[in-house]
């Protein structure tokens, strides 16, 4: 049987695909934690072994989708960096259609990671959501910290 932690991993590559638009429009993903935040705030929320074998089954569910779509956007950013640095003239029009079609599969990529998420968040107790939300608001304030002194404006 998979550790929870493996499960959790595989939810974090979900909250990857959350983060990435936002990591796409020149943040660092702070802004679009939503899914990376996701398996941290369970872990913050104590789930009950019942819990932890509905994320299990929650996550396999979708990880075939996760598995497709993912290697469909491998593909495709693949195609887009051989034209793109290959030795043939390329233009923006050339390139495209490639960038459209990366776009549309992290949008699914994304749609199915809200779905994991909406999932997992109904088999929670609302004691356990108001408990995600408080870990959630104390790791950005961390964060917040962590930029301050560090110098950081993001």
């Amino acid at each position: 049987m998979k550790s929870l932690w493996s499960v959790l991993g595989t939810v974090a590559i979900a909250g990857l695909a959350l983060a990435g638009p936002a990591h796409a429009q020149g943040s660092r993903g702070y802004g679009a934690d939503t899914g990376r935040m996701f398996p941290i705030l369970l872990r913050g929320v104590d789930l009950t072994d019942t819990q932890r074998e509905q994320v299990r089954q929650i996550v396999g569910n979708h990880r075939p989708e996760f598995q497709r779509i993912a290697g469909e956007l491998r593909a495709a950013r693949e195609t887009l960096t051989v034209k793109l640095y290959g030795p043939d003239p390329v233009g923006a029009a050339d390139l495209a259609p490639l960038v459209e079609q990366s776009g549309k599969l992290r949008a699914q990529m994304t749609q199915e990671g809200v779905q994991v998420a909406l999932e997992i968040r109904n088999i929670l107790t609302p004691e356990q959501l108001a408990r995600a939300s408080q870990v959630r608001q104390r790791l950005n304030e961390l964060r917040a910290e962590m930029r301050s002194l560090l110098g950081g404006t993001r």
